[in-house]
């Protein structure tokens, strides 16, 4: 027999006068003691739930009489309810007989009329499922629920009096939080009704971003790691078209000296505090802002001051949180509730004594903006040089130049006969409209205020501000991207979701791992990766990756990652770079020149399901250490398009849809690999010249993969945690 829970009016006639609560439930005559044994719930209910004071008749038990009442509250780890349908089961051990609530769940309470053990299920869609057993006790006509053991990470226990029907009485309510498969538990929760745009390129990026800037009303939070006061956001087509007065008018600090608002700047503090470094770092004008006062520009430093060991490592962990103060902040109406049972769990923090040989070597890394509260942006890209670049990475481009390059030196560029100074970039930066935008926002405000609280460099002049709250009740149809800000956060915060979220997504793993990423040494994460692999022996690793000089201090666990995959799963392992090429004809002979990409990108996929991107590059210092900011998104149309894309943009245009597959893609990246580095190693033999009676196709390269071999010899030496 079953029993709905529905929001319809039409059944508001069948209901009972009593609470207001009471008109959720649309109950079915039943025999006494012999109530339903499915509770069906109606359409989600994003506001916060009621206190229920209306017992619901089951099989278990009856609306009144005797028994023992509980209150169920399943939500996720974040203390909300689920807005998925959704399943517990509770189980009398003794018979087995079954009670199921099914749908949209929330507060419920029922009457436990037999003494004895049961157990409770509980099923959220994409969480993990959680079980844990209680027991109800009869003495001498009382009945009670005793605090249960603890058998799950994330629950509470609360005993009260209510009001039911006119009489008092004991209320136990038991809580159990669910975590997501995919995201961290030590995040901030995933948020539903994103839009989310990604750009793999500077000039989109800072051309869409121009216009935001442009467009605020009230507010600018603007973090990077990095910033030039002559970076030029917009940039034509042709570099003919930009005069020295219109490029003027593009910088950065134009921009922020004409936007309304107020405009707050967040840099990075290098190498700890006070240090001569940033004095060389800061461009006049930028530091011009932290200097004056009361013209709508901000400008504060932050140190990360975090000691790095350059030998040895840190144990780390995503940190410990409490549900029940989740549930609280959620539900501020439970607060006054008598919770018994204590909390295990053990705050993170950096607990090591310093060595002699520990280094500021980390910074707050993390580049992001939030416009008026509502348009976030998060990814690799600062406001440097080197961070503007088309996507077609061209070899020779004169709008990549610095601003102050003449109009001759441009004219050689485009030519052919001089390069730009600054290689092809790849980075992206993702723009992000909805709730998702106030985990960002909030980010800023917490180093903000952090910053503010330390003395931060050129704090006098800054003001603290409010987030607006969030709107997180998004309908359950709605098709937006689901994401979730994950960070790394140094002392005093230390914070790792970041790495959780890296740890969650490989356990998920089946088909493919991609990585794309200015660094490769992360022996926490390659662990991880080989763990899986193991296990699953269809996975497939891609690695795109730059080179790594001798003198280097990444050489040496960059060249150990490449060994700890090749050695193990050479066949299901690719570890590539990217290329660009120029072939040009000049005087009779073609011309080859080959330029290696700046592969600035922080870009994690797993089987086109889940991608993490932002400011986290793939080193233990960047997982732990650093200053980051990533989003995980979960979306298998968003994640596949992008990868779709991006594979089928480093393949070209003959291949590109090949790479719809992903395991085609493996094997065409394997193959147009060695072919492009047979290419590169002719032209090379030849002195990038030949004659152009002599071209051949053979010699043309095809997209820009090319295969990537690291020598195990490096200078430095030092432990994984460091570089």
């Amino acid at each position: 027999m079953r029993l709905a829970l529905t929001l319809a009016l039409a059944s508001f006639s069948l209901l009972p006068a009593c609470s207001d609560d009471a008109t959720d439930v649309e109950t079915a005559a039943v025999a006494d003691g012999d109530g339903p044994d499915t509770v069906e719930f109606g359409d989600f209910k994003a506001d916060a739930p009621p206190t229920p004071t209306t017992v619901v008749a089951t099989s278990l038990g009856n609306s009144s009489g005797q028994g023992a009442v509980l209150e169920l509250v399943v939500t996720d780890v974040w203390g909300r309810l689920p807005d998925r349908k959704s399943r517990v089961r509770l189980v009398r051990q003794a018979d087995g007989k079954v009670l199921t609530l099914d749908g949209y769940l929330k507060p419920l309470l029922v009457r436990l009329a037999t003494p004895g053990k049961y157990r409770l299920e509980a099923e959220i869609p994409e969480h993990e499922k959680e079980a844990m057993v209680f027991e109800v006790l009869n003495r001498n006509g009382v009945f009670s629920i005793p605090q249960p053991a603890d058998q799950v990470t994330h629950w509470s226990f609360s005993a009260d009096p209510r009001t039911l029907a006119g009489r008092s009485e004991a209320v136990h309510s038991l809580y159990i939080g669910l975590p997501h498969e995919i995201f961290a538990a030590s995040g901030p929760p995933p948020r539903r009704g994103n839009e989310i745009t990604l750009f793999d390129n500077g000039r989109d990026t800072f051309d869409t971003m121009a216009g935001d800037f442009l467009a605020a009303e009230k507010s600018l939070s603007l973090s990077l790691w990095l910033m030039k006061a002559d970076f030029e956001l917009r940039r034509s087509a042709d570099w003919r078209l930009d005069s020295d007065a219109t490029r003027k008018q593009e910088f950065i600090v134009a921009y922020l000296k004409r936007m309304k608002g107020t405009r707050r700047i967040l840099l990075s503090e290098f190498n700890g505090r006070e240090d001569g470094l940033n004095e060389a770092v800061l461009d006049d004008d930028i530091q011009a802002f932290g200097e004056r006062r009361g013209d709508g520009v901000e400008l504060m430093l932050q140190a990360n001051e975090t000691e790095v060991p350059y030998y040895g490592e840190v144990p780390v962990n995503a940190g410990g949180w409490s549900y029940r103060a989740r549930l609280l902040d959620k539900y501020p109406e439970w607060k006054g509730r008598r919770f018994t049972n204590q909390e295990h769990f053990k705050v993170g923090k950096y607990d090591r004594s310093v060595s002699w040989s520990d280094l500021q070597a980390a910074s707050y890394h993390q580049k992001f903006a939030v416009v008026d509260n509502e348009v976030g942006y998060l990814g690799g890209m600062n406001m440097n040089y080197a961070d503007w670049d088309r996507p077609e990475l061209a070899v020779f481009d004169p709008q990549r130049a610095e601003a102050g390059t003449s109009a001759s030196d441009r004219a050689d560029i485009e030519a052919g006969l001089d390069d730009s100074g600054i290689n092809p970039r790849k980075d992206y930066m993702a723009r992000v409209e909805g709730p998702l935008v106030h985990d960002i926002d909030t980010l800023f405000h917490r180093r903000w205020a952090q910053g503010r609280k330390d003395g931060g460099l050129y704090n006098e002049d800054t003001s603290d501000y409010t987030v607006p709250p969030v709107f997180d009740d998004p309908d359950p149809t709605d098709e937006g991207v689901q994401a979730q800000l994950n960070v790394t956060m140094p002392m005093p915060f230390w914070e790792h979701s970041i790495l959780e979220g890296f740890q969650r997504a490989i356990a998920h793993a089946d088909d493919f791992i991609f990585i794309e990423d200015q660094y490769f040494r992360a022996p926490m994460l390659n662990a991880m990766i080989l763990d899986r692999m193991a296990v699953d022996p269809d996975l497939k690793l891609i690695v795109i990756t730059k080179d790594v000089p001798y003198k280097d201090p990444g050489r040496k666990w960059t060249a150990l990652s490449q060994k700890a995959f090749t050695d193990r799963f050479p066949d299901r392992f690719l570890f590539l770079t990217l290329r660009a090429s120029d072939l040009r004809e000049r005087d009779g002979d073609v011309i080859a020149t080959f330029a290696d990409v700046d592969i600035h990108a922080k870009m994690f996929i797993v089987d086109d399901e889940i991608m993490s991107v932002g400011s986290c590059n793939k080193n233990n210092r960047g997982v732990i250490y650093e200053g980051e900011a990533n989003l995980l998104i979960r979306d298998t149309f968003f994640v596949a398009e992008a990868r779709r894309h991006e594979w089928a943009r480093m393949v070209g245009p003959d291949y590109a849809e090949q790479m719809a597959d992903p395991e085609i893609g493996f094997e065409v990246f394997r193959n147009l690999a060695e072919r492009n580095d047979a290419v590169y190693r002719a032209w090379d033999d030849l002195d990038g010249e030949l004659p152009a009676t002599q071209m051949m196709d053979s010699l043309r390269p095809t997209g820009l993969v090319y295969g990537l071999e690291l020598p195990q010899e490096w200078w430095f030496n030092p432990g994984p945690d460091f570089y």
